[in-house]
């Protein structure tokens, strides 16, 4: 009898033990990070991700070593949708907020910080508690407090016009045409539009108008089911 209750205590506290392991690593692989290790650190992401699989902490350190914007802004949105409860979350959503704001999608963006006020507003990110440089904005930038303003800050931003799905985003302006052509094909609404970030151009494409937030987030997961193909609700 003392040996099944070793063994069901063994049981009931791996999954716990298992995320301290994988927390301690993503501290010290981040440590890395800023101190330059890029390179060595992304090297270690399959095994994380194998040794460690759906973990949060890991994910968001794959985002992190993701040099393609786009790609980066996927992944730390799978962990705002996944995993909407763990310490990772608003420091995801964050970065999302960041993307869109450097690309000059401020309704956009303004809707991902909306998002974060309300979700998690004992973040710091939700408080103002730190403020975080996007880089180098478009010149049409409004008149708008920077990343970081408090919460409950006037933001000039004007309220979403409307939104919809962006299903991709592309460096090269042939391949957002081929998903913009497929969705097409498929009875889709689709746009295309292209901005400039850190001097090169990032082409999005877009399916679809809705009236809410929620409404363009049941399409999303129609199109993931039917194509499995990742959709971000976005406005502009």
């Amino acid at each position: 009898m003392k040996h099944v209750s070793i063994a069901l205590l063994l049981i009931l506290t791996a999954p716990a033990l298992r995320a301290q392991s994988a927390d301690a690593e993503v501290t010290k692989y981040l440590a890395m990070l800023q101190d330059g290790q890029i390179d060595q650190v992304k090297a270690e992401i399959p095994s994380l991700l194998n040794k460690y699989p759906n973990n949060p902490g890991v994910v968001y350190l794959q985002a992190q070593t993701t040099s393609e914007g786009a790609e980066a802004v996927r992944i730390y949105q799978s962990i705002v949708d996944n995993f909407p409860a763990s310490d990772w979350a608003p420091e995801a959503l964050f970065k999302v907020y960041q993307f869109y704001y450097a690309l000059g999608l401020y309704r956009t963006a303004e809707m991902k910080m909306t998002q974060l006020k309300k979700n998690y507003p004992a973040s710091k990110r939700a408080t103002g508690a730190e403020e975080v440089d996007t880089g180098k904005l478009p010149e049409d930038r409004p008149e708008s407090p920077a990343p970081g303003t408090p919460a409950g800050a006037d933001t000039h931003v004007p309220a979403p016009a409307h939104f919809t799905l962006q299903v991709g985003a592309y460096t090269a302006q042939a391949n957002a045409e081929k998903q913009k052509a497929f969705f097409e094909e498929m009875g889709y609404t689709v746009e295309m539009i292209s901005r400039v970030k850190d001097n090169k151009s990032l082409f999005l494409v877009l399916v679809g108008t809705y009236p809410s937030a929620e409404d363009a987030k049941a399409q999303g997961a129609e199109i993931r089911a039917k194509f499995h193909i990742e959709s971000i609700v976005t406005t502009n």
